[in-house]
């Protein structure tokens, strides 16, 4: 009778616990993959958006602040033959006029670059990144209607950063000057450190604990190189930034998965 008693007395409030920590629940670690877009910043004057792939591995400490691993392969690519794809393809190859239309298309990147230069990098990349959503600093269970519905939706929206290094592979590239007089000096492998900065947005998909299982998000991504490897040319006669670029706009997946442990607030 005893046992049956106490029985009584601490099911109810095993249930009422079980209860309460559905919503507050997430699991510790993810990981994901992504695909979009790059483009180079560099003193080369033209450049063109190229495919990119990623994939992560993270740590997540809550639900809207998390702890990367990212491994990145792309395309960058610019210079002439970039300008003259994208400036022949108004021409049709049956046109009486086609060859002097693209030799104007060489003309008129001559007076951007007289040097012609031209490079395609196949990059890699690895960086630790970290990301927190606007939901670890918003009261987002609170208000309704219209308020609510914004602050809800913010809560979603994620900004990160970090440090990484990003190894270049220059797989084509024009060293020689248009009269042949001068060898445009650079490496064709080479590698930098670069800061990552990133704003987007995270869709979450919950599980049937009413846990994040699955968070699919968009945003853009650009990284700051130091150095001057990304399109292969430090040559002292046209090198004069301080640091280059490369960025562009990304969608990715990510499961969450290991751990269970609970968050001081509902997680949505």
């Amino acid at each position: 009778m005893k046992k049956a008693l106490l029985l009584l007395i601490v099911l109810p409030a095993l249930v009422f616990t079980a209860k309460a920590q559905l919503g507050y629940n997430y699991h510790q670690y993810s990981m994901g993959f992504g695909v979009g877009t790059v483009k180079a910043t560099t003193d080369v004057p033209y450049s063109t958006y190229g495919p990119a792939v990623n994939f992560n591995a993270s740590y997540n400490l809550t639900p809207h602040t998390a702890f990367s691993l990212v491994y990145e392969f792309g395309l960058l690519t610019g210079g002439y033959s970039d300008f003259y794809r994208e400036g022949i393809k108004a021409f049709k190859t049956t046109d009486a006029n086609y060859a002097a239309n693209t030799l104007l298309v060489t003309k008129a990147y001559g007076i951007i670059d007289p040097y012609y230069r031209d490079y395609a990098n196949r990059y890699q990349s690895i960086s630790i990144q970290g990301t927190v959503l606007f939901g670890e600093f918003l009261d987002y269970e609170s208000g309704s209607g219209f308020g609510g519905f914004l602050k809800r939706a913010f809560s979603n929206v994620y900004v990160g950063t970090g440090i990484g290094m990003v190894y270049n592979s220059i797989s084509d590239i024009n060293r020689i000057s248009p009269d042949s007089s001068y060898y445009y000096g650079g490496a064709n492998h080479s590698n930098n450190i670069m800061i990552p900065v990133k704003l987007g947005y995270q869709y979450k998909i919950y599980n049937a604990y009413d846990e994040p299982f699955i968070a699919i998000e968009a945003g853009y991504q650009m990284n700051y190189v130091f150095g001057y490897g990304l399109d292969g040319y430090s040559d002292p006669i046209f090198t004069n930034r301080n640091y280059e670029t490369y960025g562009g706009y990304h969608i990715g997946i990510k499961f969450n998965f290991g751990n269970v442990t609970s968050y001081r607030k509902a997680t949505h």
